[in-house]
């Protein structure tokens, strides 16, 4: 049951963990916690893709986050008495693996191995959350919109698909809708890419792959 990373821990400490936790299913735009909730629950992404953000003073939302694929978020679970700090959403279709506070709580003094972990995860979450600022200052819109394209690209009924909506990879991107919309617009008038109902159909990967800065020539296909 569990992703990436934590298949590698210790049998002992899995088989501890696995009879703990809860997976759930989300449909895309499900709100997992709000700001301000009391933190009993720490998860973990197994599938899908979910964001964290917050809402200025202007009513306007922030993402502060974007976790993927064995990611861990609601960390606030490991404070005693603690609420989350951020609004959590699935961007897509996600499977989320969770542990409440109280199951947790033992095994954290039980295993420092665990305790190492879990704070290697968070730093890492840290790492990518800085580096996803840094694209966001230093990156034009294209070659984000691109990377976003390719990471998501998978078989479909009408060829290479990728079914987010425009504000789910605004979401990804650190952009508004109708930037992405635009943005969606040039690469359809450069024959990159259809623009069909509820479906972006990639024409030309390797074209993508060169606006990206990555290497051409790889196999086609999303997570």
């Amino acid at each position: 049951m569990l992703p990436g990373r934590w298949s590698e821990l210790p049998e002992s400490l899995r088989a501890a963990l696995e009879g703990r936790l809860e997976p759930a299913r989300f449909r895309a735009g499900k709100t997992i916690y709000d700001r301000g909730d009391p933190a009993r629950r720490l998860y973990v992404v197994a599938e899908g893709c979910v964001r964290l953000f917050r809402v200025d003073k202007n009513g306007r939302e922030v993402t502060v986050g974007v976790i993927e694929n064995g990611g861990l978020f609601g960390e606030e679970a490991l404070l005693k008495e603690g609420s989350y700090q951020s609004y959590a959403e699935t961007v897509s279709r996600s499977l989320l693996i969770s542990i409440r506070r109280e199951e947790l709580e033992p095994l954290w003094r039980r295993y420092p191995l665990l305790r190492r972990h879990l704070l290697a995860e968070l730093a890492r979450r840290l790492r990518e959350t800085q580096n996803f600022y840094a694209q966001l200052r230093f990156a034009e819109v294209l070659p984000r919109l691109a990377r976003v394209l390719l990471k998501y690209m998978k078989p479909g009924r009408e060829g290479i698909e990728v079914t987010l909506s425009h504000r789910q990879i605004g979401y990804l991107i650190g952009a508004n809708r109708d930037t992405v919309t635009r943005a969606l617009g040039e690469l359809a008038l450069a024959d990159l890419l259809e623009i069909n109902y509820r479906r972006l159909v990639i024409l030309d990967p390797e074209a993508l792959r060169r606006l990206a800065g990555e290497p051409v020539g790889a196999e086609d296909g999303g997570p």
